[in-house]
């Protein structure tokens, strides 16, 4: 039996029902059951979409014609700092580090939240380095690590860094550090391999001519392609009295050379940062 109360109540209840039957039989949803009106995706930073074009080619070794488009957005939108670190980031892989330098910078301390803004500090720090100038070289690196931390590439550029400033057993464990970073958890082996020619500067600056061929044989098996490792390996066995060995290292040097294009074997080769379609930046790394 229903209460002299719970009579009323069951009547309002049955309104109730009757009219949300009305409501969904006549076509209207409840709000509830209504999917949300979409929300315009709005960039909250100023960007080109020729800026996509123009990573395009960093990763094909276009740099000249990457900087020029990353100049023409900066033409027609000055405040768009995404364009000035992928202009700066062109100008390094060119090898222009002092026109790279004032973009980097301004990618670097930019306030507007572009993806690429927390790499602007490993290219500054690889833009310093050649320029030689070690102090704001680890300073940048030491800031790109501190927002990617372990990043192989800055720790390596690190280890530069102690090398050049004759901080030989800072240079051995950065680039130890740098080194299981380019083999965990996937193994990176052109990226083995420079570091395994800087190790074997190490070692011979220690006077260890053994050791060095070691490592120098290690980056060989690591990557055969890169001229420097057989120059290096060709002086060591030089320093040992393996003429044999060393004529054949020149030759492989020789060979590689030729098939860059390039006439003497006497090129200097540096170390350059990291490649536009791995971490930690959109931009190609040229080999140590």
């Amino acid at each position: 039996m229903l209460g002299v109360f719970e009579k009323p109540l069951l009547g309002v209840f049955v309104v109730l029902m009757f009219a949300a039957l009305t409501r969904s039989a006549s076509g209207q949803v409840a709000p509830s059951d209504s999917a949300p009106t979409p929300i315009p995706v709005v960039a909250t930073y100023p960007d080109d979409e020729r800026l996509a074009v123009a990573l395009t080619m960093l990763k094909k070794s276009a740099f000249d014609a990457a900087a020029m488009t990353a100049n023409a957005v900066l033409v027609s939108k000055p405040e768009c700092d995404r364009a000035a670190l992928i202009l700066g980031i062109a100008h390094t892989k060119a090898k222009r580090y002092q026109e790279a330098k004032p973009a980097l910078i301004r990618a670097r301390d930019s306030k507007q939240p572009f993806p690429e803004r927390k790499h602007a500090a490993h290219f500054l720090g690889w833009c310093c380095f050649h320029l030689g100038e070690m102090t704001e070289a680890k300073a940048a690196f030491e800031a790109h690590l501190a927002l990617t931390p372990n990043e192989p590439d800055s720790t390596f550029g690190l280890g530069l860094v102690a090398f050049a400033e004759d901080r030989l057993e800072d240079a051995d464990l950065l680039y130890a550090k740098a080194l299981d970073g380019f083999t965990k958890p996937t193994p990176k082996p052109q990226d083995q391999a420079r570091v395994l020619v800087r190790m074997a500067d190490l070692a011979l600056r220690r006077d260890d001519v053994a050791g060095a061929e070691k490592l120098l044989d290690s980056a060989v098996k690591a990557h055969a392609l890169q001229h420097e490792t057989w120059s290096k390996l060709a002086r060591v066995y030089d320093r040992q009295g393996k003429s044999k060995e060393a004529d054949a290292a020149r030759a492989n040097e020789q060979r590689i050379l030729e098939a860059l294009g390039r006439r003497s074997a006497q090129q200097p080769v540096v170390d350059t940062p990291k490649d536009a379609s791995t971490a930690p930046s959109p931009a190609a790394k040229d080999p140590a």
